[in-house]
């Protein structure tokens, strides 16, 4: 299953046939068929049913996982094959009966490249921020993931955490991929993430948003980032100990706040007069 290792450059076909009976075969070719058919949406939601209620797909399993991964390796461009992938891994991930565990590690990789791949569907055929709704579910898919799996495997976190870091540091990277990145370690890490991850990060990153917001055909995409980066905060502000220090006002206030994590958010926070969050991002130690 060279596939799901993450090797793009082959391709294995699940020899279900060899393996399993000829009416779990038949079942697996028609869940796949109509989940991949964009023209009966009836047949899409029937398939996701089926895989979220029935009992008897455990040697099934292996053989959808490889079938996301292929799937999502070979149509990036195709925002409703990567939709209809995460939908069917939610699927096997709510169906009680099926133990996925051995294939968490497999599920990951097609996963993050729905939530941070940098290049998403096609903008001619989905429109310029189509994406952003693949790399919503995915995230909450991928929370789901570390939510349910995190503790019997104690690395999972921390790679995830590291990969989706990695990226939101990569001034290189697309708009939609920070925006990934950054739901990413938010969903992973909670409100202490934002605060050892992200806040820390924030003054550097405020000349890759500035020059976003300032350039016409990234500046919609460079809002959605600042908005995230600000409800990143304000979750890290619903966290943290409800204690306030005292704090300069007006124009001191606004440039320690410039001073702690750039212009752009730091103005976003000033404007909102909320305390609660000038303290989160001012008193930088305060427990969470």
């Amino acid at each position: 299953m060279a596939a799901i290792g993450g090797n793009d450059n082959v391709a294995v076909k699940p020899l279900v046939k060899h393996v399993i009976s000829k009416e779990l075969q038949l079942y697996f070719e028609r869940i796949c068929s109509a989940i991949l058919d964009e023209t009966n949406e009836e047949f899409r939601i029937s398939a996701f049913a089926s895989l979220r209620t029935d009992p008897g797909l455990h040697q099934l399993v292996p053989y959808f996982v490889q079938f996301v991964a292929d799937k999502v390796t070979h149509n990036l461009k195709s925002l409703f094959v990567l939709r209809q992938m995460m939908q069917l891994l939610a699927a096997l991930l709510e169906n009680p009966s099926l133990y996925i565990a051995p294939y968490v590690a497999s599920l990951i990789p097609p996963v993050l490249t729905c939530l941070i791949g940098k290049h998403l569907g096609s903008t001619s055929a989905d429109g310029p921020e189509a994406h952003f709704a693949l790399r919503d579910f995915s995230a909450s898919l991928l929370s789901a993931i570390a939510k349910q799996y995190g503790q019997t495997s104690g690395t999972l976190k921390p790679r995830i955490a590291r990969s989706c870091l990695k990226d939101f540091l990569d001034s290189h990277k697309p708009f939609g991929t920070h925006y990934g990145a950054i739901l990413g370690l938010r969903g992973i890490s909670g409100a202490a993430g934002v605060q050892t991850l992200i806040l820390p990060n924030l003054k550097a990153y405020d000349q890759v948003l500035k020059q976003g917001l300032a350039d016409e055909h990234k500046k919609d995409q460079a809002e959605r980032v600042a908005l995230v980066l600000l409800q990143s905060l304000e979750l890290l502000e619903k966290h943290s100990a409800n204690m306030t220090n005292g704090h300069p006002e007006g124009a001191e206030l606004k440039e320690r706040l410039t001073e702690a994590i750039g212009e752009v958010l730091g103005a976003r926070v000033y404007e909102s007069g909320r305390a609660g969050l000038v303290s989160v991002v001012l008193d930088k130690d305060a427990a969470v």
